[in-house]
């Protein structure tokens, strides 16, 4: 029998699992493979769903399920914490015990290291965790007067265009409250642009000026004075805020900073195309959890995911792994109450935004109620209970 372990923790875990169990059903009846998902937590988060909570765009109820509701049929979900991984011996340590695999897919997503900017922790809000999210919304309900700092305190960081649509958001949402005279809204981000591309920073921008949000570009957040309630930046530029929404920083899991072969920031080195851990043909990692130069997102992890799924699918076949990732990847960006664009890029062509509409935002929140019996599910593949 050929085991094939994914270690969850981020999006791609459920959708390489569901995958993987459509494709391989036959042999899967048959007891000739089995696929194990490995994921400390009981419930499956759709993380999209946390920007809007403060926005009353979505309840916090809709953002989460059980990971057996999820699942589909043949999946063997072990609910343990993975302590360590043996990409020589095939071996994945747990904290209940030892699990031996063929073929291992990792996909633990990313870890927010608070740590690493001082007074982060006291001084800012985000919405990067469904607590978190709630909180902002508390604080966003009550707030009436002064400055609101959302920012970017280091790259990576997930879903890149989720601090624009954060500030477009708090402009609608202040606007429709009759408090823009008394609420000022300041973007910062740590490179030149507001954006990764300069295409979509320069669109941005225009959008920014039309609102009257100011930015502060190429700000890399050093720390959080809390006691004077200022931003500071490496270069010592100061920022004074009433309410700081920040990404937290970003690395890679703690279960790579243990197993020894991440980056100097735990991320996992693959090859581009094959996804591949580099040096290890049966082992894969897909999503936040790579160094790969692409956006942190849902829809890289489901795309990779896709791909993983397919290579194991066709060794097991007998044949040789011949499915490439492309480096496809998108995301519906709300740019304000009522509209919002698509982003979509791969290796070889740079972002594009199509324009912003009311269309655009309807599908975003029609795929909110979706998620869970399209994308979770792997439905467009054939997948079910």
């Amino acid at each position: 029998m050929k085991t094939i372990v994914i270690i969850g923790g981020g999006a791609g875990g459920i959708s390489t699992a569901n995958h993987l169990s459509y494709k391989l059903r036959e042999k899967i009846e048959a007891n000739d493979v089995k696929i194990v998902l490995i994921d400390p937590s009981r419930f499956h988060y759709y993380q999209p769903g946390f920007l809007e909570i403060p926005f009353g765009l979505m309840g916090q109820e809709e953002t989460y399920r059980e990971m057996n509701e999820v699942l589909a049929k043949g999946i063997t979900f072990l609910q343990e914490k993975a302590i360590k991984i043996d990409l020589e011996n095939r071996n994945v340590t747990t904290e209940k015990g030892q699990v031996k695999y063929d073929y291992l897919v990792i996909a633990t997503g990313a870890r927010y290291d608070y740590s690493a900017v001082p007074g982060f922790t006291e001084g800012a809000d985000h919405f990067y965790t469904l607590e978190d999210s709630k909180t902002l919304k508390t604080k966003l309900n009550k707030f009436n007067e002064g400055t609101i700092v959302v920012g970017v305190s280091s790259m990576p960081y997930k879903c890149t265009p989720a601090p624009l649509e954060a500030a477009f958001l708090l402009h609608d949402m202040f606007k429709s409250r009759r408090l823009l005279d008394k609420v000022k809204i300041i973007y910062t981000y740590p490179m030149p642009m507001a954006f990764p591309d300069k295409g979509i920073s320069d669109i941005a921008l225009r959008m920014f000026d039309q609102r009257k949000i100011e930015s502060n570009l190429d700000f890399k957040v050093k720390l959080l004075d809390t006691k004077s309630k200022e931003l500071v930046s490496s270069n010592g530029t100061k920022i004074q805020y009433d309410l700081a929404i920040m990404t937290p920083p970003h690395r890679g899991s703690e279960l790579i900073a243990n197993s020894g072969f991440g980056d100097q920031f735990d991320w996992i080195s693959v090859d581009k195309f094959s996804l591949n851990i580099i040096g290890h043909e049966d082992a894969y990692a897909i999503g936040d959890a790579t160094n790969l130069q692409l956006s942190k997102s849902g829809s890289v992890a489901d795309g990779e995911a896709i791909i993983v799924s397919d290579r194991i699918a066709q060794e097991i076949d007998g044949l040789s792994p011949y499915s490439l990732y492309d480096g496809s990847g998108g995301a519906l960006m709300i740019t304000g109450i009522g509209m919002a664009s698509m982003i979509s890029s791969n290796y070889t062509m740079a972002p594009m935004f199509m324009p912003e509409s009311y269309a655009f935002y309807w599908l975003k929140l029609i795929y909110n109620k979706v998620y869970w019996n399209m994308t979770a599910k792997a439905v467009l593949t054939g997948v079910s209970k």
